[in-house]
């Protein structure tokens, strides 16, 4: 039996399964962990309606004849830092695809006409083959949310009266310092903290959050005792309080320690989306809120893509379908966002006494 062979765990996130084979002497804990924030993780079972069967191996036997050396040189990943920047080569061979990791020496083979993957890894460099890992699997689901109509909004978002609040803006705008004021503040959860999925749902918009690595600057750090503390940021936020609040301070917070001091939505859920909040924010006594109205062009530049031209695919596992039904549905949930209700946000980004906490009762 194929149980006795392997442990099995399936993921699930809205329209996407995934079914991992994995050898014993393997562990893909930490893997897990990661994605358990927004995921459903089902230890023991598989799923008939899965995206792709993948198993887990240490055997490379079954590539040895892939000539990687003349293979294409691409990325699975590239970064402004050469820790999460993923190199590697890649061969096509009777329509199977592989991809040869050249930090890890991993190996995946993609065969798409029998829904499996093959991933060989010796787990002997843990981060870093972790890291392939994460983004193999968020690649297979962003790109099949998109296939079925799933906006991604480069936004953070909090949950209160289980409604959904989106902070749409740019990097270094204030999205993770409003997301963590509503947090521990004014009683939200936290549903995401760098991308939120909308999708169109019996004529609501309805939104779930993604799992990330949190970034948060040492302004909002330095807000919070918790951090300061755990991090012995003391010294470093002394030494640069006049520019404390610039996105240069910005640092990387281990998710696992995250969810232990920020309280979290339940993982695997969807909300409504109540309002939207667009915030500009920067050192101030003042806040200033504004309402707006009819804001569906304020979204489209942070809606983020992956079927789109001059965007290349490091695997084509998935490929865009139905490319016009996509199109209307993503256009549908741009129009329904623009019509509810959403502020501009300016100065400091403390709430208090402002018409948002009248209207939203913080």
């Amino acid at each position: 039996m194929i149980s006795d062979q392997y442990n099995i765990v399936s993921l699930a996130y809205l329209h996407s399964k995934i079914n991992f084979f994995i050898e014993p002497s393997l562990s893909l804990d930490h893997v897990f962990d990661f994605f358990s924030t927004h995921f459903f993780i089902n230890r023991g079972r598989h799923e008939e309606d899965r995206l792709a069967d993948v198993y887990m191996t240490h055997n490379k036997e079954e590539f040895q004849t892939i000539d990687f050396n003349n293979g294409e040189d691409i990325y699975i990943r590239k970064s402004a830092t050469d820790y999460f920047t993923i190199p590697c080569k890649r061969v096509t061979v009777e329509g199977i695809e592989y991809v040869k990791c050249t930090k890890t020496d991993t190996i995946l083979s993609f065969d798409k006409e029998n829904k499996k993957i093959i991933i060989s890894t010796q787990l002997q460099n843990a981060e870093q083959d972790e890291l392939v890992l994460i983004e193999f699997i968020r690649d297979l689901v962003l790109k099949n949310e998109e296939n079925h109509g799933v906006a991604v909004v480069h936004a953070t978002s909090a949950l209160k009266d289980d409604k959904a609040t989106l902070i749409i803006g740019s990097k270094g705008k204030g999205k993770s310092t409003l997301l963590l004021e509503l947090v521990s503040k004014h009683g939200y959860k936290l549903i995401s903290g760098d991308k939120t999925f909308l999708w169109m749902e019996d004529g609501k918009l309805r939104a779930s959050g993604w799992p990330d690595y949190p970034h948060l600057g040492l302004g909002t750090l330095s807000k919070y005792p918790e951090f300061v503390e755990h991090f012995g940021l003391s010294n470093k936020i002394e030494s640069v309080k006049e520019n404390l609040w610039s996105t240069e301070h910005k640092m990387a917070i281990d998710p696992v320690f995250f969810k232990k001091v920020i309280p979290f939505a339940e993982p695997g859920t969807s909300f409504m989306v109540e309002c939207m909040i667009y915030p500009d924010l920067f050192p101030s006594t003042e806040c200033g809120i504004k309402q707006v109205s009819n804001h569906g062009e304020l979204i489209v530049p942070h809606i983020e893509r992956i079927f789109t031209k001059g965007n290349t695919m490091w695997n084509h596992y998935i490929r865009p379908v139905h490319q016009n039904e996509l199109e209307r549905k993503i256009n549908q949930c741009i129009e329904l966002a623009g019509k509810l209700s959403a502020f501009e946000v300016s100065g400091s980004g403390i709430l208090e006494g402002s018409v948002f906490s009248e209207r939203y009762a913080l």
